[in-house]
């Protein structure tokens, strides 16, 4: 009883209630869910996806992210709110108005947290959606992922995969027909039907049929030859010269015809590649395929990889090392990605919706204040940065922005030489803003030595935790960082 929920439509109140006093089961509104999801068989209204939206706004008022740096927003749209829409996502195809609201929603969350105010964001979210080496932040496009999941499907389908949803669509909607062969126009199932037959042309391109007794293997509409798809090559009027029926198998043209000489070459190609076939068969089932990375295929889908070969492609980033490294702390690393890309809310970007603001830097009260000024020509901030760096960097030290941009994510030969120059810079810069806006909402300024105390504190604690992990590859990158200081 207490599984079980009654749901009732087109009767009259009285009988309603004599319905509910007659069956004592609970009483569910329609539309129907099942573990979550909506079981509709047109396309998903605003109506329909507004639980996997209020799911979202629910999950982000739970999080007392006023005490998040964004790093760690960033880490929980990654682990939490991105698995929401997953497993809304491995069954539908999300509407395109629903997947810009999801957007909105995390970028919201992102630069302003449990406000979400949408007017914070300092970087697009097409930006912050490209993988760290190409200027992002590492997320996956909801579209993107869309797309994937869809030929995921279609590789279940595919792969005869051993579950009741292909089991049903093979027995009443495929019926006789093949997955590539059934018209598009077909009245047949739901709206995701529709949808999953419109990406087979794309899903073609990482389908192949590893053929052994060629029972499963469909002649003509999958790709078991080099040829790929033999109706895409010869059409209908192949099928004519051949001789092989449109519905049968490889294992049927094998059986059921005999080898002929035609004279045209390609279908000459043909018969010898479905005897070679057939000379190379064994009692085993087909095998069908998926494409990986390299151009390599194989027996199961690899989410990633099938991504990476259908996403849209950026520019590589040139800071991509300096800024992305391991046992980086994520908070720094954040700071320092929007300082590379002058995205800081710095007074020259003020200016820009602020006319009467006074643009003087704050830690030296002389210069104008940009990021270049910042980090690390200001006097102030310079003062810092040379005593720790100096003699880490040694002839390669500068206090120019680009200068140390360029020496940090370029190539270093010594591993732990490598770190401490790329993890030095973010834990200076983040200290050296932190001061900054301090000082700007009226805070006691520090001075420059207490700052450096911080600094080395920091790095020394880092380190020390890298030694803890177990990782020897550092051992000795405590005594190189005691060696540098003055």
């Amino acid at each position: 009883m207490e599984k079980s929920t009654i749901y009732l439509a087109g009767v009259s109140d009285l009988t309603s209630q004599e319905i509910k006093d007659r069956y004592r089961f609970d009483v569910g509104q329609l539309p129907v869910r099942y573990l979550g999801l909506p079981l509709v068989t047109k396309r998903l209204t605003a109506m329909d996806y507004n639980p996997l939206l209020e799911h979202i706004k629910k999950k982000i008022g739970s999080w007392t992210a006023r005490y998040l740096s964004y790093a760690g927003r960033l880490n929980l749209i990654t682990s939490v709110l991105r698995s929401i829409c997953n497993f809304w996502l491995a069954a539908f195809r999300l509407p395109r108005d629903c997947i810009r609201e999801i957007d909105k929603l995390c970028s919201a969350f992102l630069w302003s947290g449990p406000d979400l105010n949408p007017h914070k964001a300092r970087i697009c979210w097409d930006t912050v959606c490209k993988p760290k080496i190409e200027g992002g932040l590492g997320l996956r496009p909801l579209k993107e992922v869309n797309d994937v999941c869809c030929l995921k499907l279609i590789w279940r389908i595919a792969s005869h995969a051993n579950s009741l949803w292909v089991k049903w669509i093979e027995r009443y909607l495929l019926k006789k027909e093949t997955f590539w062969s059934i018209k598009a126009t077909t009245n047949r199932g739901s709206w995701i039907w529709t949808k999953l037959l419109k990406y087979r042309d794309n899903a073609k391109h990482f389908c192949k049929v590893e053929v052994k007794n060629g029972r499963k293997t469909s002649f003509w509409y999958e790709n078991w030859s080099t040829l790929g798809p033999l109706f895409d090559v010869v059409g209908e009027r192949g099928m004519i010269d051949l001789g092989i029926r449109r519905h049968m198998t490889v294992a049927d043209a094998w059986s059921g015809r005999r080898q002929r000489r035609h004279r045209a070459a390609l279908l000459n190609r043909i018969e010898e590649a479905l005897m070679l076939q057939k000379h190379n068969r064994v009692d085993e089932e087909d095998k069908v395929l998926w494409r990986g990375a390299n151009d390599t295929y194989k027996d199961k889908f690899l989410t990633k990889e099938t991504w990476r070969q259908t996403r849209s492609v950026s520019n590589k980033v040139p800071w991509y090392k300096g800024i992305w490294f391991a046992h980086a702390t994520p908070k720094y690393s954040f700071c320092a990605w929007l300082a590379v890309q002058n995205r800081l809310s710095t007074k020259d970007r003020m200016l820009q919706w602020n006319r009467g603001l006074q643009a003087t830097c704050t830690l030296c009260n002389n210069n104008f204040e940009t990021r270049d000024h910042l980090f690390f020509s200001c006097r102030f901030a310079a003062e810092v940065w040379e005593n720790l760096a100096k003699n880490i960097y040694k002839a390669r030290f500068s206090t120019n922005w680009s200068a140390l941009i360029a020496t940090v994510s370029g190539h270093w030969q010594d591993r732990i030489e490598s770190f401490i120059a790329r993890y030095l810079p973010q834990v200076t810069v983040h200290t050296v803003w932190r001061e900054r806006n301090g000082r700007t909402h009226g805070e006691p300024p520090n001075p420059g030595s207490r700052l450096i105390q911080w600094i080395d504190k920091q790095v020394r604690n880092q380190i020390s935790t890298i030694k803890a992990t177990g990782d020897r590859r550092y051992e000795k990158a405590l005594q190189i960082w005691f060696q540098s200081r003055p």
